[in-house]
C-alpha cells in the first residue's frame, strides 16, 4: 500500500493537507524534522489504513513501514519503532530509505515580535486551561492544532480569536493545518505522535529553541485502566509521560534541542481547572471548548454537532467541570446522571459502567488499580516516581466519586452502593 502527499497522478492513496501553512525551517534543522515529520505522517497512515480485526487478537498488528528521511534519522530507526510500539501496541518494522524530501514551506511570518512558546491547541478544555496559564505568564504564542473535519476547525478558530481579542492580536498566531486521511481502523492510538511533529514543525522555523508544550491532565495522561479489559495500549497513551520522556530525548539526541512539557502531568482536570490564572476567562469560554471523542455522531441522525455526553472524554470534563461547580447536564446530547436508563444503555452506558467499577475497586482494594497501571521505567531501588500517580489518582477518585454520588440518579448511586461515599476524603485537599 502507498500513501502520498497528495500528488497529482500519483498511484496510492493521498494525505490531504495545507503544509504551505508552515514557515520555512532553519537550514540546520530541516532535514532532521521533516524526517521526523515524514515517519509520523506514515505511522498515523499506517494505524487508520491497517485493521486491528483482521489480526489473530483482534489487536496487535505487525506493520512494516517506509518512509523518506534524511541522513540524519537513518540511526535512529530502533528509538523510532519503540516509540511507536509503545503508543500503538503493534510491532512496527521501520525502514527508512535516504530520499529527497520535498516538503515546501513557504508561508511568511505575519507577526511582529518572535513567539516564545509553541503550544498544541485541540480545541479541547486541556488545551485551552494550558494557552491561558502561558499568555497571563507573559508569553507570545504559536498556536498550533490539527484538524481533519470542519467543526473542529471551527471550534479551534472561535476560542483562538477569544483569546486574541483578550490577550491582543500580537500575542498569540493560530497555526491550523489540516492532516487528513480517510481509514476504516478507528482506534488512532498514533494521534499524539503526528501532533507534535507538527508542533516540532512550526517550531524549527525560528532562530531561537522554542519550548513545545502540550497541555493534558494528568489523569488522562497517566490513563488508569478503568477495567481489566482496557490493559496496555487498549488505554490509550497519547501523552504518557514515558512517551514523552522517550520523545525529549530522542530529538536532543538528535540535535534538534526542543523540550517537550506537560504543565498539567500531575494534576487532575479538576485541579487544572482550578489553578487556571485567569479563572473569570475561563468561565467564558469553557462552553466554547470541545473534549468529545464523537462530537459529530449526531449528523447520522441530522443533528448539529455537539458532546454526545456518554463517552470518556465528555465523563472526565464532567467531573472536572463539577469540581467548579460549572457541570450541567443539559449541555450533552445524553446526561448520563440525568436519564436512569443510561447506566443500562448497551453504547451510552458503557464507559459510565467501567467508571463507576473503576470506583468500586478502587474504594474496596486500591491495589487492584495499582497493579493496572504502568508507571513507567525507574531504576532499581527508586521510589520518588510513585508518589506523583499515587497523588493523582487519590485526588482523581475523589474527584469522580463527589461527581457521581453528588447528581447521580438512584440506579448510580444502587450500583456504587450508598456508603461508598464515605470510603473517601469528604473535601478536597487545599491547593
Amino acid at each position: 500500500m502507498v500513501v502520498h502527499l497528495f500528488e497529482p497522478d500519483a498511484p496510492g492513496l493521498p494525505i490531504f493537507h495545507n503544509f504551505r501553512e508552515f514557515w520555512p525551517l532553519r537550514d540546520e534543522l530541516a532535514g532532521s524534522v521533516k524526517s521526523f515529520l515524514c515517519f509520523s505522517l506514515g505511522v498515523w497512515a499506517a494505524d487508520k489504513l491497517v485493521c486491528r480485526a483482521s489480526w489473530p487478537d483482534a489487536w496487535t498488528r505487525e506493520i512494516v513501514l517506509e518512509f523518506p528521511s534524511s541522513s540524519d534519522l537513518l540511526k535512529a530507526g530502533q528509538r523510532l519503532a519503540h516509540l511507536a510500539g509503545f503508543l500503538t501496541g503493534d510491532k512496527w518494522d521501520l525502514r527508512p530509505r535516504e530520499a529527497p524530501l520535498p516538503l515546501n514551506f513557504g508561508a511568511s511570518w505575519p507577526q511582529f515580535g518572535k513567539p516564545t512558546a509553541v503550544v498544541l491547541f485541540s480545541g479541547g478544555l486541556d488545551s485551552l486551561v494550558g494557552a491561558i496559564d502561558l499568555l497571563e505568564e507573559g508569553h507570545r504564542l504559536v498556536l498550533v492544532s490539527h484538524y481533519d473535519y470542519g467543526q473542529l476547525a471551527a471550534t479551534q478558530q472561535t476560542l483562538a480569536a477569544a483569546l486574541a481579542q483578550n490577550y491582543g492580536r500580537d500575542r498569540l498566531y493560530h497555526l491550523q493545518i489540516r492532516v487528513q486521511l480517510e481509514g476504516p481502523e478507528l482506534s488512532l492510538r498514533s494521534r499524539s505522535l503526528l501532533y507534535l511533529a507538527l508542533a516540532l514543525t512550526a517550531a524549527g522555523a525560528f532562530p531561537t529553541t522554542l519550548p513545545v508544550t502540550v497541555p493534558e491532565n494528568g489523569w488522562i495522561s497517566l490513563n488508569p485502566p478503568l477495567t481489566l479489559n482496557r490493559l496496555g495500549s487498549y488505554s490509550t497513551r497519547t501523552t504518557h509521560p514515558y512517551f514523552i520522556r522517550e520523545l525529549a530525548g530522542l530529538w536532543q539526541d538528535l540535535g534538534l534541542g526542543f523540550g517537550v512539557a506537560n504543565p498539567g502531568q500531575d494534576l487532575t482536570k479538576g485541579e487544572m481547572l482550578a489553578r487556571c490564572r485567569n479563572l473569570r476567562l475561563l468561565r467564558e469560554l469553557f462552553p466554547l471548548s470541545v473534549s468529545c471523542a464523537r462530537p459529530v455522531v449526531g449528523r447520522w441522525r441530522r443533528q448539529p454537532a455537539g458532546a454526545c455526553g456518554y463517552c470518556y472524554p465528555c465523563l472526565m470534563r464532567r467531573v472536572a467541570l463539577h469540581r467548579m461547580g460549572w457541570d450541567r447536564g443539559e449541555h450533552y446530547r445524553v446526561d448520563v446522571l440525568g436519564q436512569a436508563s443510561a447506566l443500562r444503555h448497551r453504547v451510552q452506558g458503557q464507559d459510565l459502567r467501567s467508571l463507576c467499577l473503576a470506583l468500586k475497586t478502587w474504594q474496596e482494594n486500591p491495589g487492584a488499580i495499582l497493579a493496572r497501571l504502568w508507571w513507567g521505567e525507574y531504576k532499581p531501588g527508586e521510589t520518588e516516581g510513585f508518589s506523583a500517580p499515587w497523588r493523582l489518582l487519590t485526588t482523581g477518585f475523589q474527584e469522580i466519586a463527589n461527581w457521581l454520588y453528588g447528581g447521580g440518579e438512584a440506579a448510580i448511586r444502587n450500583f456504587l452502593g450508598n456508603d461508598g461515599l464515605d470510603a473517601l476524603p469528604a473535601s478536597y485537599p487545599s491547593d
